[in-house]
């Protein structure tokens, strides 16, 4: 099975990224199928979302966590008993990001749509993302901080704010949260990822 990579960020987080490249049954190999892994199958219509959600169990495994501790809550945010944990999937590609501290992972595939929205998601003084490869970027960036803060209803494009790609930060201004988090991209091919870490 292609398992893609695993990236150790200092001591602070760890990121696990499978390539996806199997057959729905494949990726069932070698799972044991709890009750809510199935649950959550039977949400998903698409195939591309069930394999999504399958390559996230292998990755468990590679992880060395057992995936039936990994549970979801009332919101749908995914949580273990001993760590923080985010997960991402997009189309060939799932991954897991995982620290000590708050974390979030988002991975998306390029596509030109992203332009029609920028205004959703970019501020005047994100500027530095015009192309749509950039603009992946920012977004992403922006989604593993809105997993990282747990904070529902927050602005994308005046509450959280990117800086740079070389700086390798954001801050969230927020009524109820101030925060700044570390940034790490990575790109794959036709996709770009973000792993966002909670600053003290």
């Amino acid at each position: 099975m292609p398992f893609a990579f695993h990236h150790s960020i200092s001591t602070v987080a760890n990121l696990w990224v499978w390539k996806i490249e199997e057959s729905e049954e494949e990726l069932k190999q070698g799972l044991r199928f709890h009750p809510h892994l199935q649950k959550r199958l039977n949400t998903f219509k698409t195939q591309s979302k069930r394999v999504g959600v399958l390559a996230v169990q292998q990755l468990l495994l590679k992880a060395g966590i057992n995936p039936d501790d990994m549970q979801h809550d009332a919101t749908g945010i995914p949580r273990l008993p001993s760590q923080h944990i985010s997960i991402s999937h997009a189309r060939g590609y799932a991954a897991i990001g995982t620290g000590p501290g708050p974390i979030g992972v988002d991975v998306e595939h390029l596509r030109e749509q992203v332009q029609r929205i920028k205004t959703k998601f970019v501020h005047n003084s994100e500027d530095f993302a015009q192309s749509t490869s950039e603009l992946i970027q920012l977004w992403t960036a922006k989604e593993a901080v809105y997993k990282a803060a747990e904070l529902p209803g927050i602005h994308l494009n005046q509450q959280l704010l990117v800086q740079p790609f070389e700086q390798g930060l954001a801050q969230i201004s927020h009524p109820q949260k101030k925060q700044s988090y570390s940034l790490y991209f990575f790109d794959l091919d036709h996709h770009k990822a973000t792993v966002a870490v909670q600053n003290h």
